[in-house]
């Protein structure tokens, strides 16, 4: 890996940072205070798929600049656990009253498909390895 900055940021930082991020946007009653973003319908779930895709990815990212991706199977599992992560924020909006709507399932769907989205994207990126098994 050839720049030494990426390389010297602590590991699973910019993991870290993605996750406090998504849990201050999706947990708060209002992340951005009383700024009205007006945008088009739907727009929120190209959020979470960002959000979620952008979760997987950082990961999937960190342990490749750390010299040790994972395998294809590996990757997918963590794209699950970040669907996962997913179903419990939108549950926790639902349970904390705290204005937000929560349960959601088409926010839910949309941190899934997100999330297993940025496995081919991160392969394509060869932050994965492939491994191949030739037993038979």
């Amino acid at each position: 890996m050839g720049c030494p900055i990426i390389r010297n940021i602590p590991r699973y930082q910019p993991t870290m940072v993605v996750l406090i991020a998504i849990l201050y946007l999706t947990l708060f009653p209002q992340p951005l205070g009383d700024e009205g973003i007006h945008m088009f319908e739907g727009a929120d779930k190209v959020v979470h798929f960002i959000m979620f895709g952008g979760l997987t990815g950082t990961f999937l990212f960190d342990r490749w600049r750390m010299e040790r991706p994972l395998s294809m199977g590996a990757a997918l599992l963590v794209a699950l656990i970040s669907t996962i992560i997913g179903a419990a924020v939108e549950y926790l909006q639902y349970a904390m009253q705290l204005g937000r709507t929560g349960n959601d399932l088409f926010d839910a769907l949309a941190n899934t498909l997100g999330a297993f989205t940025a496995v081919p994207a991160c392969r394509w990126l060869h932050w994965i390895n492939v491994v191949i098994d030739n037993r038979t």
